[in-house]
């Protein structure tokens, strides 16, 4: 539950204080009438009645009464649904390399690099609820499986059929970065990212990395680099680094499946990070509910002071 007006909470103390003002300074009533058998009025003092216990009652009241007139001023309210704006959430490109070099395992025992790449984008691309995903898959060439949507399961499913082979062999990064590009060139979302993962150094297409990266920072998207290799194996850390860097984003090495998870999970926090809090645009207004609430109290305690807590002259 929120405020629509929290300032106005500060005046619960002060009325509390009025209260209690007003009971130290509030004078003793005098009997108007004097008993002469004060017997009687001992045995009254031990069996007080039942209006003498509720003699407070209508105070008590009124006071609640008020307290519930200041939390409705300040009009609180209860969220009841989110509203996302396409141009102010992420649209994400997912660039994979499906090149030969892809299909060697990780280890005995392991699955394939490209098993684990799928294993781990498909699982990462559950988790953009609400944002539009984009696939593009290079070798030599890139080709586009999947252009930015928000059915994330036709995405995994698309993560799913991808394989080796589909394209001319060879390592065309440049080429597959300005592909994604063309997917983001003209979207409205705020945050706009393309992430690319590579086992390779770049050898073919007409396009070199840092031209796709000059690109990427002419358009406001940002670029984040996975070197995904096993140890010592050759690949231009360099370029990836300088392709993130020149955008406003990160690069990355993995050598396992569980660090590939690591930089996935890194880059989906950074971007939700850049975007902060998404707030309900719809509430469920509780003021008149507090308001009425209170008008009731009070219509009770006026007819209480009239009719059976009534005092007497």
């Amino acid at each position: 539950m929120t405020f629509a007006l929290p300032l106005l909470l500060v005046l619960i103390p002060l009325v509390a204080g009025a209260l209690v003002w007003r009971l130290r300074v509030r004078p003793v009533a005098r009997p108007a009438l004097r008993a002469a058998d004060l017997g009687i009025l001992a045995a009254a003092a031990q069996r007080p009645s039942w209006r003498v216990r509720a003699r407070h009652l209508p105070l008590a009241l009124r006071v609640l009464a008020l307290l519930l007139l200041v939390v409705a001023a300040a009009r609180p309210q209860r969220g009841l649904a989110l509203t996302f704006v396409p141009e102010q959430g992420i649209d994400l490109v997912v660039a994979l390399d499906v090149s030969g070099s892809m299909s060697q395992s990780l280890g005995r025992g392991q699955p394939t690099r490209l098993e684990a790449a799928k294993t781990v984008v498909r699982d990462f691309v559950a988790t953009l609820d609400g944002d539009r995903v984009g696939l593009v898959i290079f070798q030599a060439r890139s080709l586009v499986l999947a252009p930015l949507t928000v059915d994330r399961i036709a995405v995994r499913r698309a993560v799913e059929g991808t394989e080796s082979g589909l394209l001319p062999d060879g390592t065309a990064i440049g080429l597959a970065a300005a592909e994604g590009l063309n997917l983001l060139r003209t979207s409205p979302a705020r945050s706009r990212v393309l992430v690319l993962l590579t086992d390779g150094e770049n050898n073919a297409g007409e396009i070199q990395p840092l031209q796709s990266a000059a690109l990427a920072k002419t358009l406001g998207v940002r670029l984040y680099t996975i070197a995904f290799t096993g140890r010592g194996e050759s690949i231009d850390r360099t370029v990836l680094r300088r392709m993130a860097e020149d955008t406003g984003g990160a690069s990355y090495d993995a050598t396992s499946q569980e660090e590939l998870k690591r930089a996935y999970d890194q880059i989906g926090a950074l971007e939700r990070s850049r975007l902060g809090e998404r707030k309900f645009t719809r509430y469920q207004e509780l003021a008149p509910w507090l308001a009425g609430s209170a008008v009731a109290l009070l219509v009770i305690e006026a007819g209480l002071r009239a009719t059976v807590l009534r005092r007497h002259p």
